[in-house]
């Protein structure tokens, strides 16, 4: 009686942590999309560069940093995915998107002021002492570097 040997199996590829493959997708998807974005800018080079220099430079960034968190999620094990926080997901969302919206109708100052309340609602609640002294730090510092150190001609209140 004769046996044969079996060679192995070629190791297949396997996903071994889903969540790094959502999150490389997502953000290849993010820097994909800001590359077609900025398709029409011109870029310029290293010594003269234009306005679709640092976008692509950026969108390149997150474009490797998508591909080497897919390739993370072949080789590196990690833990089964936790279910999704929406109510985090949504604050957040909500709150940058208040801080635009009431950016030029209310000034620098209030709009932070909204910024922090609404995307407070993430986590647990801030006492009023610490929020009324990250407010002012937030909004202090952000009308001393925008509008006094760089000049840019931002509506700081109403």
């Amino acid at each position: 009686m004769t046996h044969t040997l079996r060679s192995p199996r070629p190791a297949a590829f396997r996903l071994r942590s889903p969540q790094d493959l959502a999150a490389g997708l997502l953000l290849a998807a993010i820097a994909l999309g800001g590359l077609w974005l900025a398709r029409n800018w011109e870029a310029g080079s290293l010594a003269m560069m234009q306005a679709g220099f640092f976008p692509r430079l950026v969108c390149y960034f997150l474009l490797a940093s998508g591909l080497a968190t897919m390739f993370r999620a072949l080789t590196a094990d990690a833990p089964a995915a936790l279910a999704w926080a929406w109510r985090p997901s949504v604050a957040i969302t909500v709150a940058v998107v208040a801080f635009a919206a009431l950016l030029d109708k209310l000034g620098l100052v209030l709009a932070i002021l909204a910024l922090i309340g609404i995307g407070g609602l993430a986590g647990r609640p801030l006492r009023p002492g610490p929020f009324t002294a990250l407010w002012a730090t937030l909004a202090s510092t952000c009308v001393a570097i925008f509008s006094w150190g760089l000049g840019l001609p931002l509506q700081i209140w109403p």
